[in-house]
């Protein structure tokens, strides 16, 4: 809140902006700098879902064995 009492900084909401309950914070600390219409512009830092998906998962590559003995019965 320090950051932005000055001067809007919307690069310091850009991770709150990320989450449901992040961007529920973002609207009271805006409601308490008396900075609410920003809550537009910040709406611009909110990263689809599926793009957010591929971003924190990472591929891994499995192998399954099978034992050929079981298979001849």
């Amino acid at each position: 809140m320090q950051r932005n009492s000055d001067c809007f900084r919307p690069d310091t909401f850009r991770e709150y902006m990320q989450a449901p309950c992040g961007r529920l914070l973002v609207k009271i600390v805006l409601n308490d700098l008396n900075l609410s219409h920003e809550y537009n512009t910040l709406k611009k830092l909110k990263q689809p879902f599926i793009k957010t998906l591929k971003n924190s998962c990472k591929s891994q590559k499995t192998i399954v064995y099978i034992n050929k003995n079981n298979l001849e019965s």
